[in-house]
């Protein structure tokens, strides 16, 4: 029974002593100074909108020195705050147990720019309206006209099914959209321009105007052509001047 009691003690010491350690370490780690910020921005990325000077400023105002306590640090509200920024689609904020505070950022990412009049903007993956940046334009696909949002969502379909494919990517520029709602697709090489259609079923469309180009366009003088019509079935229509 001596045993037994003397053996309870000294396991109620130790827990003791762990958790006043515990608690002398998370004191001593909290009135550490941070040391330094480690950022990372999606390195995949092939756009620019954001650097490290632009995240330290979304979480630091100007007058605010960096070098603050680490108890100081709100993790989750500097999360808030990356993540309320325009350009930022996902971020990650977390302290490593040496005093540096790190920071992942993952970028949204524009597919297209659409311009309706004097407005302007880009349209990213997920169909979701992205102003344009005053410290980076990306090169994307321009898109002339009022689009709904059932539209954008097939534009996007479109402009990533043309961003797949080499000689499409290669060749399409710009789209417009005329009065009939009739999609057009400017292209890089030829004075013509290529009459889509509805959008809805635009793979089977370019899958012609694909094949159309490889007979042809190495072949002919393209510029002899006004448009290039994809809209019947089975077949490209081709209009001369």
């Amino acid at each position: 029974m001596k045993n037994n009691t003397t053996f309870f003690i000294i396991i109620l010491i130790y827990i003791a002593c762990m958790i006043s350690l515990f608690c002398f370490s998370q004191k001593t780690h909290k009135n550490r100074t941070l040391k330094k910020v480690h950022i990372v921005i999606d390195p995949l990325s092939q756009n620019h909108f954001l650097n490290d000077e632009i995240i330290k400023n979304i979480l630091f105002s100007k007058t605010e020195k960096i070098d603050k306590k680490i108890d100081q640090l709100c993790i989750l509200r500097m999360e808030k705050k990356l993540n309320n920024y325009p350009f930022i689609k996902k971020s990650e904020v977390f302290l490593s147990v040496n005093g540096i505070l790190n920071i992942k950022i993952w970028q949204k990412e524009p597919i297209l720019r659409i311009k309706n009049g004097n407005k302007e903007y880009y349209l990213t993956k997920d169909a979701e309206n992205l102003e344009l940046s005053s410290f980076y334009s990306s090169k994307v696909i321009l898109a002339k006209g009022p689009f709904s949002i059932k539209e954008k969502k097939y534009l996007t379909n479109l402009v990533q099914y043309i961003n797949s494919d080499e000689l499409l990517k290669n060749q399409i520029i710009s789209i417009k959209k005329n009065k009939k709602n009739s999609f057009v697709l400017i292209p890089k090489i030829g004075n013509h321009h290529i009459i889509l259609g509805n959008i809805k079923d635009f793979k089977n469309k370019l899958n012609k105007l694909k094949a159309f180009y490889k007979q042809y366009l190495n072949k002919i003088d393209i510029n002899q052509y006004r448009s290039i019509d994809l809209q019947y079935k089975d077949q490209v229509v081709a209009k001369k001047r």
